[in-house]
């Protein structure tokens, strides 16, 4: 297993500092050791107090792991004082495996994590030992002497951070006011990559600096390659930042582990729903209501926003002689229409996470009104804008028919021109609408 070494801080809060890159380390599958510089006393509104560890502390903390667990990697974050950075310089001056130099001068609330006696050190000391420094807006600002208002900023601020004696430099693109962020990578080689996300909308987090920093960490002790460890991180920062808890009262933490969790859900989205599947495909006279244009079944995620976090059946389920059988396999992404249908479902009534569709006819609406609460939309009432966003129209007839009836278990409609007429089943997941398709079957 590989190994990354965390010199920082220590954070009561658990959001930022060490206690951040361990579960960083965790996720990503590498084992993480520490070096605490300081001990904070913080939460998600302000630091209150700042303990910092011995030098001579710090030194045998690094000696300690370096001479019995080789990191494969090491990340440097809160330094605070002059006499620290003496205490890391040292001990990593002959280092052979790749640095990351988080360069940690305030907390998100604002509290000062360097001293301003400690910069002409940090910079004299630790920048040159680096393989890569990730510095915010803020502090490429004070790291390069100049104003940064847009990416070209970035660009020429990167530069001159690197003639400070940094191998690699990625200005991070967080605080800059712009529709999506932007973060700037210059290699050793001169050449510059740009790696952008659409921003998410909240005005700060506590601890994606440092889940950024450990990421590249865990991604270099893994051999990954500089560029691609960067792009890695800042996917894996994006998700952490879009699933951000509010657990205090002040800033809302960055949740490193949220990775681990999608992961795990798709995993037990895509398992289930394949075990649903195969259910309907051996039940007796289900290709009967199979419509013209086939069957999909879909689960979405919790939360899901859009079809890429819908998985449902490639190339949809189709009647083949008696029988109704999935044309390929379980896959994310597979229907946009039924994802359409479930993602407006859940706007609604977010438990609800998987739909089918089968065909229309009068008999089986009868059916599905004796056994369940039903709506419908009317697809000729459809505005103008929806009709020319594929897609979007079984959005927002799903939402009609909610608006009418938000207990609805079934969604119908009688069709329109070109438009096949549908019925949409919708449950809690996939076990709970083959459930439901059984119980028409039985009845019709």
């Amino acid at each position: 297993m590989k190994i990354a070494l965390s010199i920082a801080g220590s954070d009561s809060g658990a959001g930022a500092g060490i206690q951040a890159d361990l579960k960083t380390f965790s996720t990503l599958g590498v084992y993480g050791c520490t070096a605490i510089t300081a001990i904070t006393a913080q939460n998600t509104r302000k630091v209150s107090e700042i303990f910092e560890v011995s030098p001579v502390m710090v030194g045998q903390q690094i000696k300690s792991v370096m001479t019995d667990m080789a990191p494969d990697a090491i990340k440097v974050g809160m330094v605070y004082s002059s006499q620290t950075i003496d205490a890391v310089h040292l001990s990593l001056k002959r280092s052979k495996v790749p640095i990351v130099l988080d360069p940690i001068f305030k907390a998100g609330t604002g509290a000062k994590l360097l001293r301003d006696d400690a910069v002409d050190s940090f910079v004299s000391k630790l920048i040159p030992i680096c393989t890569l420094i990730t510095p915010n807006r803020i502090e490429a600002e004070r790291l390069a002497g100049i104003k940064i208002r847009k990416w070209s900023d970035a660009v020429e601020a990167a530069r001159k951070i690197m003639k400070l004696g940094a191998a690699n430099v990625i200005v991070k693109g967080g605080h800059l006011r712009a529709f999506s962020v932007t973060d700037v990578l210059l290699e050793s080689k001169g050449r510059m990559t740009k790696i952008m996300n659409p921003r998410i909308r909240i005005k700060e987090s506590h601890g994606s600096g440092c889940n950024f920093s450990s990421a590249i960490t865990a991604y270099l002790a893994k051999g990954v390659p500089l560029r691609n460890a960067c792009k890695m991180a800042n996917e894996y920062v994006h998700i952490a930042i879009k699933n951000v808890v509010k657990l205090g009262k002040g800033l809302p933490i960055t949740d490193p582990l949220s990775a681990i969790y999608r992961d795990a859900n798709r995993y037990h989205v895509l398992s289930e729903l394949q075990w649903a599947v195969e259910q309907l495909s051996t039940l007796t006279g289900f290709y009967k209501l199979i419509p013209e244009t086939q069957t999909n079944f879909v689960y979405a995620l919790p939360n899901a926003a859009d079809a890429s976090e819908v998985a449902g059946v490639r190339g949809r389920i189709v009647r083949i002689g008696n029988s109704g059988v999935p044309a390929s396999y379980i896959e994310f992404g597979a229907s946009k229409h039924m994802a359409s249908a479930i993602i407006g479902y859940m706007r609604v009534s977010p438990a609800f996470r998987s739909v089918i569709n089968i065909r229309f006819s009068d008999e089986l609406l009868k059916t599905c009104k004796l056994l369940f609460s039903v709506s419908s939309y009317d697809r000729s009432k459809e505005p103008r804008g929806v009709k020319r966003m594929e897609g979007s129209s079984v959005f927002w007839g799903t939402l009609v028919a909610l608006s009418r009836n938000p207990k609805a278990e079934v969604i119908y409609h009688k069709g329109d021109l070109g438009k096949e007429p549908m019925i949409t089943i919708f449950g809690r997941n996939p076990t709970e609408v083959a459930t439901k398709v059984k119980q028409i079957l039985k009845n019709y």
